[in-house]
């Protein structure tokens, strides 16, 4: 499923148009990539928990050369099934 289908689906379910369902769905996503960048986790019951996750900078090696390369520490964003939602998923 892309996001117009997510939009497509949303709106069929509310019984409202897919151009009004857009901006909130469009908001949401907003709201949630502000919060993960100032580093806040976002909790939803029953669906999960968006957090960051930090990686710390190690050393790495060129394949080619061999040369050995500093990897930056860096921060991936990660999510975590709540057990609600894998208990609806594997029924």
């Amino acid at each position: 499923m892309n996001k117009a289908q997510l939009i497509q689906r949303i709106a069929a379910e509310l019984n409202a148009s897919e151009a009004s369902t857009k901006p909130v769905v469009e908001q949401i996503l907003q709201q949630i990539h502000i919060a993960l960048s100032e580093g806040e986790k976002i909790y939803l019951p029953q669906f999960g928990t968006f957090e960051l996750r930090y990686h710390v900078a190690k050393t790495g090696r060129n394949p080619q050369t061999g040369e050995t390369i500093e990897i930056d520490g860096y921060n991936q964003p990660s999510f975590k099934a709540s057990t609600a939602l894998k208990q609806q998923i594997n029924r």
